[in-house]
């Protein structure tokens, strides 16, 4: 008997084996968070089994399921439009596995999440003036809405200002071109969107030509944009009770040449509104239409100066998701520490015609003050409560004695929202105190000023009063209204979305600014409050230039050669980690991506970190500017960068050092001596 027939007989039995089923459906929203939709549309992606049929999409109950196109397999995008006011249903099914997600819907004039609206609110769409030179249309209701306008402008061969497109179906011929950072040469003309959100004017520009493509959409988008966005903001301050007739210049060569899609809203001018919760909600509202108009970015890049810098460390900070860069120019943290600087100093200034200040030098002065001579309050003189925009009609401005219910024109009357209102008075809780602030105490240990000068000073320094006016009182804060500044982000926290971004600060140097606003205080103050919150300042770089080109020459628009480089290195960055499917987190992301950058530089800064961290300031300051001029001089990295920029392609940072011949001249020890003095004094 053979071993096989010495085994048991098994009766063969039926295995069933049950059906996979398919994976359900998965819907997102491109455009902006679900509970935080506007306009009644929302650019929606349903993900699915790319095997199956293709789901079939609702919305409230209505078959939208046509709206939708295959981006790719198993993924359908589509823009869902008539959104009620309120919660949507969306549901998608396939296969009989089903997916739902509710979208709340909110009005295209607002509010969303900054509370109710500022009242009165004075419209300036007809003094708005578009991207051709024609006016916008008087405002048609009390949310100074218009209809959305689009307007064509092109670049010639023989002039670097934008003109009007004179046709949509033949170009000029004296039109220029352009090359993009995919490497497409392109008519420049470029495409400008206007119109009205959030109660704000916004504009989206974008290279188009409308000669050769259809009308950008989602499932359409312009040809010649490089899938990037930048949102442009500008500074200012104390705007209020006002629509604002400028935005931030978006018609921004550095930008658009390139490909990149611009855009802006009026109530990102802190000279329009200097309140930062109004001021992210405009701009999520704006990238929103941006995102429904061209489709879904690779990053979305904040770009400001001095209040601008304000929104976007604010807007990065407290609401992650809006910005996924950001680049801080002319760098001075928040508004509230205007607020208190611009108090402390004016009081100070105010001391110095007092008898005992008379015969101060101008050491003395710049000692006690911290602030170089001249300094001014003017933009604490423009927080008083009675006194506000010029569009606002003067019969409706608070006095004192002639108007006493009147709009009041304070900075925390503004940003009521956020800081609440005192029970007992009706007012804005107030924030701005200097009890128990020592003036002068630093020029006084240091020798430089005598205890009976500081008694003198600190006895009559006095303060201001709810209604933004000199008092010989010091001024109280209320601590519930300070606390809400906190916990609300009104002052910068660094630690919530700053944490997981890279922030590249360009800065003149402006220590001698005149008005002491854009001093390298910000700077210092942003990293440590980062530092502070996450223990770390790796994604946190500062490029300084000299001062000789103006105090913010880095923010003209068309910028210079340090806004490009910087613009380059962002994109670097940015691409690096949106291309980056490894696992891990951001932060993990971003340290790999450091370690594809110039690995000299890279180096060296990590040896200066370890080394001088602990240094003061001044003197830390002092060796980076040396360290960065020692890696431009020795390494083949620094011309590498500016080389790939130029040629729009990546470079190639191997760290070598230059041969003798090619180098620049080599820093003698009088050289080194001559940089040493001339940092130290400012002039670089």
């Amino acid at each position: 008997m053979t071993l096989l027939r010495s085994l048991p007989r098994i009766a063969a039995a039926a295995i069933s084996i049950p059906a996979i089923a398919a994976a359900a459906p998965a819907i997102s929203v491109l455009s902006s968070q679900p509970t935080h939709v506007t306009g009644g549309d929302a650019l929606i992606e349903v993900t699915s089994d790319a095997a199956s049929p293709k789901p079939t999409i609702s919305a409230n109950g209505r078959d939208v399921t046509g709206l939708f196109t295959a981006a790719s397999p198993g993924r359908y995008v589509g823009m869902v439009t008539g959104l009620g006011i309120g919660n949507n249903a969306l549901t998608a099914e396939q296969a009989g596995a089903n997916a739902s997600l509710t979208l709340k819907n909110h009005p295209i004039a607002g509010p969303v999440f900054a509370g109710p609206k500022e009242t009165p609110f004075i419209c300036e769409t007809a003094k708005f003036k578009l991207a051709d030179g024609t006016l916008m249309p008087e405002a048609r209701d009390a949310d100074c809405s218009v209809e959305t306008v689009v307007t064509y402008i092109y670049k010639s061969t023989g002039d670097t200002k934008f003109k009007p497109l004179p046709s949509r179906t033949a170009l000029p011929v004296d039109i220029a071109r352009t090359t993009t950072l995919a490497g497409h040469t392109v008519p420049y003309v470029v495409r400008v969107e206007a119109g009205t959100i959030n109660r704000g004017i916004y504009q989206i520009a974008v290279l188009h030509d409308p000669t050769t493509e259809k009308e950008p959409s989602a499932s359409v988008p312009p040809k010649a944009w490089n899938k990037r966005m930048v949102y442009v903001f500008a500074g200012g301050c104390l705007g209020m009770y006002r629509q604002g007739a400028n935005t931030g210049n978006l018609i921004d060569d550095q930008f658009l040449g390139q490909g990149f899609a611009t855009m802006a809203n009026s109530l990102n001018v802190f000279q329009n509104n200097c309140d930062d919760l109004l001021a992210a909600e405009a701009a999520m509202m704006t990238r929103e239409r941006a995102i429904e108009t061209l489709g879904a970015p690779l990053y979305t890049l904040g770009w400001g100066c001095s209040g601008g810098s304000h929104q976007v460390f604010q807007i990065a900070d407290n609401y992650p998701g809006l910005l996924d860069g950001i680049v801080p120019l002319c760098n001075s943290v928040d508004w509230t520490r205007f607020q208190q600087f611009y108090s402390d100093v004016q009081l100070v200034y105010d001391w110095y015609a007092h008898p005992m200040a008379q015969g101060l030098t101008d050491r003395q002065k710049v000692a006690i003050a911290g602030t170089p001579l001249n300094t001014h309050a003017s933009e604490l003189g423009r927080s008083r409560a009675g006194i506000c925009p010029a569009v606002v009609p003067k019969e409706q401005v608070y006095d004192a004695k002639t108007n006493p219910k009147g709009l009041r024109c304070t900075a925390t009357e503004h940003q009521v929202n956020s800081v609440g209102r005192d029970p007992k008075t009706g007012l804005a809780q107030a924030v701005i105190d200097n009890v128990g602030v020592q003036y002068g105490l630093g020029a006084l240990e240091d020798g430089i000023i005598t205890a009976a000068q500081f008694l003198d000073l600190n006895d009559h320094i006095g303060g201001y009063d709810l209604d933004g006016e000199r008092s010989p009182q010091r001024a109280i804060g209320d601590p519930t209204g300070i606390e809400a500044y906190y916990r609300s982000g009104r002052v910068l926290y660094a630690g919530n979305g700053l944490r997981d971004i890279p922030i590249v600060e360009l800065r003149n140097y402006s220590d001698l600014d005149e008005e002491g606003v854009h001093t390298k205080f910000g700077t210092y103050a942003a990293l440590a409050r980062l530092t502070r919150s996450t223990g770390t300042r790796a994604n946190y770089v500062v490029m300084l230039k000299s001062h000789r080109d103006g105090f913010m020459s880095t923010s003209r628009v068309g910028g210079d050669a340090m806004s490009h480089f910087a613009l380059a290195r962002m994109d670097q960055w940015l691409t690096g980690l949106a291309a980056d499917t490894k696992p891990g987190s951001r932060a993990e992301k971003m340290a790999r991506h450091i370690w594809s950058l110039p690995p000299v530089a890279v180096r060296m800064m990590k040896e200066f970190v370890v080394r001088f961290g602990d240094l003061p300031t001044d003197q830390a300051w002092h060796i980076q500017n040396l360290i960065n001029a020692m890696l431009i001089q020795t390494t083949t990295d620094g011309e590498e960068g500016r080389q790939a920029f130029n040629a729009k392609r990546k470079p190639k940072f191997t760290g070598a050092l230059r041969k003798r011949g090619e180098a620049w001249p080599e820093f003698s020890d009088e050289d080194l001596k001559r940089l040493d003095e001339a940092y130290r004094s400012g002039e670089y």
